[in-house]
């Protein structure tokens, strides 16, 4: 049962970013702004900081891979984000003091980091012709926004439940 943990969170937080966008309101003023939640992302940065980097790093070529078969039509976008950001976030830890605090500013920062990495690639293939004003107003800041409220209520209870895998599986 333990050891299923983890997969069992990374796949509710994959999960709960479909469901989340289903139960959204639908009225004008969220139809002009894009909330994106990046749920499994902050799932991932903090596996990062407190499970490992190889662990953090699969579970993102994984679900991003799902990620890219599920809700894009641009195969490897997310697989590679996905992983790359792992990495990132595991070195970037080896730098910056490892508290709870910082483990949120670093998946704000790396939300934004894809954000603007989707936008590149959506810009670059043609897909989208948003401005970067109206990229920036409409879709960056309400998908911060989300994210952050977010992390305020879920990131304190996900580091206490990855510190507490870590351990238990440090034990076996």
């Amino acid at each position: 049962m333990k050891k299923w943990m983890l997969p069992f969170l990374a796949i509710l937080c994959f999960v709960a970013e479909s469901i989340f966008v289903d139960l959204w309101p639908k009225n004008d003023l969220y139809i002009d702004y894009f909330f994106v939640p990046r749920f499994f992302l902050v799932f991932l940065v903090f596996t990062a900081v407190y499970i490992g980097k190889m662990r953090a790093m699969i579970y993102g070529l994984i679900f991003g891979l799902l990620y890219d078969c599920v809700y894009t039509e641009l195969l490897g976008v997310y697989a590679f984000a996905f992983t790359l950001i792992a990495y990132l976030a595991a070195k970037a830890m080896k730098v910056l003091y490892q508290h709870w605090f910082i483990a949120c500013l670093l998946a704000l920062f790396f939300i934004t980091v894809l954000e603007f990495y989707v936008y590149g690639i959506q810009l670059l293939i043609g897909r989208t012709d948003m401005p970067w004003q109206t990229f920036c107003s409409h879709r960056l800041w309400p998908t911060l926004l989300l994210n952050s409220a977010f992390l305020l209520v879920f990131s304190y209870p996900l580091k206490q439940r990855l510190v507490k895998i870590k351990r238990l599986e440090q034990e076996h």
